[in-house]
């Protein structure tokens, strides 16, 4: 027979991984129902099945039962918990002669003593099994009760892990110790620990668990790299933005929870990022991330209740990490087009596999690209090339300064850079030529600033210095920011010279004005001819839906291999067909068109549904300059359409149930009710 402190640590290690946290609890219902399935699967006798639990149930009782004593003539009345700990106090060192009374009156003084299962934090232990051994071998030695005792919940837990697959038990690769001293100047002043719901999850990687609460604790630093993964020792993994990442990891944890632990997790974070405001820190755990993590979750187990009912249990989560999938049981060659996370769920029918694309919001900014990637694959006409336009653009303003030098030297000479309203009207010019964006805007002065303060010194030993591109772009210019002390690069040259001629046309400059209108002319038109080419070239018109396929994936959905999480909202096959009356792919896209008219103009569903004519915009298109006057290229946008949004939002609740009726997601029910289990 194998060793049965073996076994004892195979029941554990079953009974954690089946339990929802990893936790087990004698005096939950549930648990020893677990329990007993976990035992029943290692094809234990019904006999020995029912000593475990006993046992345990007795065990779980002895808190409750009471000891009376007698201590300097008086008669004293204890629980069996309190003589324990008087018992271990006594192995601590710390006994009376009132506590030793107690303890050999529970007989407990000739036992080794064990802390209360509530008092050890409810973790549990083989020898928390009682006689049980003794029961299925006849003996019980001390070498063997060691063997019990020495194993706790975190190797359970690993193991549990470990029965899932590898990957989902090893840890970071930078060690606790080992980081903490790494981030020593870095770590914030408020210190926040997960609660034992989320580390001792077992249908979780133990390393995401890791690596948020190592974030939480992080200050922002920019010159230590703390936006990237490697600094909290996640290597490996070819991670994005930081911020969406952790907030996709922290969606795929909660989801795994029980509705407690749940709420727990969330008011912790809340409460722990507060703090670190209060201080005047910031991490890379977002307070929007946290609240799209929240409303995503709970619009996920809307899902799952609505699909497979109150029979099914999640047995792992995971992120779109390739082992980790194939070890939860899936092919990762099936995966959809843009799914963040994966789920293995037991339902009646067998092991299922949801895959979850998610999005922030229901206002989802779908695509933030430029044009030529959205074109990469097709070749567009000579004029509306990139470099072509990048051509024209310097081109324009190589003619206005080689016209206009007399002007543009007088400019330089007469200007102080110092003074207050002249930094005030660059600054606001900054804006206009940065998209409103601070940081862009303040290069843009700085830039503006050091060639003129440059061009003013030379003026003074050459008065008929020409102030073109090859000028801005010299050593002189360009020397302490190059290696080779020259530049060619468009953005460098075109941005301090149109921001000049800006300044320029605001004081009056005619010549300037006319300047400045023509270049900004070029970025719009050429916008203005990339959406024309859209609606008129079948080609760029597939390249586009390509696009936004890509990004909000309606043909994985409507193909049943995975569904959109917008907020708290959920865009499945069932959402498809009850916006756009089918849900039939092929359907769908041949009703797909590009509306270069509409202002702005969009991505439409035009077709019948339900006998009416209906026309249904979803992604608006936005081609805007990226650095006006001066970058040389544009951005291609596209954000959920509003009204498409309102369908979306409509059409979930209907489906889903309205997010206000359950502010945090139900989880598993009790058979027959729509009440979490645990709440």
């Amino acid at each position: 027979m194998t060793n049965i402190s073996e076994i004892i640590e195979e029941i554990l290690v079953e009974w954690a991984y089946r339990v929802h946290d990893g936790m087990p609890n004698p005096k939950n219902a549930q648990h020893i129902h677990e329990l007993r399935e976990s035992m029943e699967e290692l094809n234990l006798p019904n006999n020995v099945i029912y000593q475990v639990i006993q046992n345990l149930i007795n065990e779980q009782g002895d808190g409750e039962e009471k000891v009376t004593f007698k201590h300097d003539g008086k008669t004293r009345t204890i629980t069996m918990k309190t003589a324990r700990q008087y018992a271990s106090d006594i192995e601590q060192g710390k006994g009376t002669d009132e506590k030793e009374a107690a303890v050999k009156a529970a007989n407990l003084d000739s036992k080794d003593t064990k802390q209360d299962k509530e008092d050890d934090g409810g973790k549990l232990k083989p020898s928390d099994l009682g006689d049980t051994e003794k029961y299925m071998t006849g003996k019980s030695d001390d070498k063997d009760t060691k063997e019990k005792s020495d194993v706790n919940i975190e190797t359970s837990t690993d193991k549990a892990r470990a029965k899932i697959g590898n990957t989902y038990a090893e840890p970071l690769k930078t060690k606790r110790k080992d980081f903490n001293k790494k981030n020593e100047t870095n770590q914030t002043k408020n210190v926040y620990t997960l609660p034992d719901g989320i580390k001792n999850n077992p249908k979780i990687p133990k390393k995401y668990t890791q690596l948020l609460e190592r974030v939480l604790n992080t200050n922002r630093n920019a010159d230590d790299n703390t936006d990237k993964a490697d600094y909290y020792g996640l290597e490996g993994v070819g991670m994005g933005q930081l911020e969406s990442n952790v907030g996709e990891l922290m969606t795929m944890m909660t989801t795994t929870l029980r509705r407690k632990d749940r709420q727990e997790f969330f008011s912790g974070i809340e409460d722990h990022l507060a703090k670190v405001k209060y201080e005047g820190q910031t991490t890379h755990v977002s307070e929007k991330w946290v609240k799209a993590a929240k409303e995503n979750s709970s619009a996920i187990l809307r899902l799952f209740y609505d699909r497979y009912g109150q029979d099914y249990e999640i047995e792992a989560g995971a992120w779109d990490i390739e082992e980790e999938v194939r070890e939860m049981g899936y092919d990762y060659s099936e995966k959809g087009f843009s799914t963040d996370i994966f789920f293995k769920l037991k339902t009646k029918t067998g092991d299922v596999f949801p895959e979850i694309s998610l999005k922030q919001a229901l206002q989802a900014n779908l695509l933030n690209t430029t044009v030529s990637s959205v074109f990469k694959e097709l070749e567009l006409p000579m004029h509306l090339k990139q470099s072509t336009f990048a051509d024209n653009e310097m081109n324009n303003s190589e003619n206005y300064y080689q016209n206009n030098q007399t002007n543009v030297r007088e400019f330089i000479n007469n200007v102080d850079v110092t003074d207050k309203e002249f930094l005030k009207m660059a600054k606001e010019t900054g804006m206009v030529m940065s998209n409103n964006k601070p940081v862009q805007a303040d290069r843009i002065v700085s830039d503006l600033v050091s060639m003129i303060t440059n061009a003013q010194e030379d003026l003074l030993s050459n008065e008929d210095l020409v102030i073109d591109k090859n000028y801005v772009g010299s050593i002189r210019q360009a020397g302490s920011k190059t290696k080779s002390g020259v530049t060619k690069a468009h953005k460098d040259i075109l941005k301090p010279m149109f921001m000049m001629a800006r300044i320029m046309d605001a004081q009056g400059d005619d010549t300037a004005s006319e300047f400045v209108k023509s270049q900004n002319d070029l970025g719009k038109d050429y916008a203005k001819s990339i959406l024309t080419e859209v609606n008129n070239n079948e080609e760029a018109k597939a390249s586009v839906l390509k696009s936004v396929q890509q990004k909000l994936p309606l043909k994985s959905v409507a193909n049943g291999e995975e569904d959109i999480v917008l907020g708290q909202y959920n865009l499945t096959k069932k959402t498809l067909k009850g916006i756009f009356g089918t849900d039939d792919w092929n359907e769908i896209k041949e009703n797909l068109e590009v509306d270069s008219e509409a202002n702005p103009p969009v991505i439409q569903y035009s077709g019948i549904v339900r006998g009416t004519d209906t026309k249904i915009p979803i992604s608006g298109i936005k081609v805007r300059e990226d650095g006006i006057g001066y970058k040389g290229a544009h951005k291609f946008d596209m954000v959920l359409e509003p009204s498409f949004a309102k369908r979306v939002k409509s059409t979930s609740d209907s489906l889903y149930g309205d997010q206000e009726e359950l502010p945090y997601p139900i989880g598993i029910t009790e058979p027959g009710t729509r009440e979490p289990v645990g709440n």
